[in-house]
């Protein structure tokens, strides 16, 4: 699987992160590759959860039935997903405590049938920009 890892700093508690990073109502105010949820939230999360999403990468979207795989409050949480023709994704959250704040780590695998080899080299190089701006996004509504 290809990856893309980034962090920020933000002013802000690692509870007050954990509270918006572990909230999936809020993820599409801020994380750019996540365009809905299709149904019902649950009302906890915990490792083997599911849901099922709608993941949009550079104009595509793509069905993901996405499953806890870590569930580490407050400091971790980490998702698989399963998409349409057979692509696989992989996000971790990560809260981190800092100086005056806390650190949040973004980590998004991209893989599958379609993505394998260089071509899921360049598909990551494409998504590093929603990275980042996914990043800015989370500093500029909660930071």
């Amino acid at each position: 699987m290809a990856a893309v890892e980034m962090t920020a700093e933000v002013p802000m508690s690692p509870q007050q992160m954990w509270d918006r990073v572990s909230d999936l109502s809020e993820l599409g105010d801020w994380l750019v590759l996540h365009e809905a949820w299709r149904g019902e939230l649950p009302d906890e999360l915990g490792e083997g959860t599911q849901v099922v999403g709608v993941a949009r990468a550079k104009g595509f979207r793509n069905r993901v039935t996405w499953t806890v795989t870590t569930w580490e409050p407050p400091h971790r949480v980490a998702m698989t997903g399963s998409g349409k023709g057979g692509t696989k994704y992989a996000v971790s959250l990560t809260v981190r405590p800092t100086g005056d704040g806390s650190t949040l780590g973004v980590r998004l695998e991209l893989g599958g049938g379609a993505l394998f080899g260089p071509v899921g080299s360049a598909a990551a190089r494409a998504v590093k920009g929603d990275v980042q701006r996914s990043l800015r996004n989370f500093v500029e509504l909660y930071g």
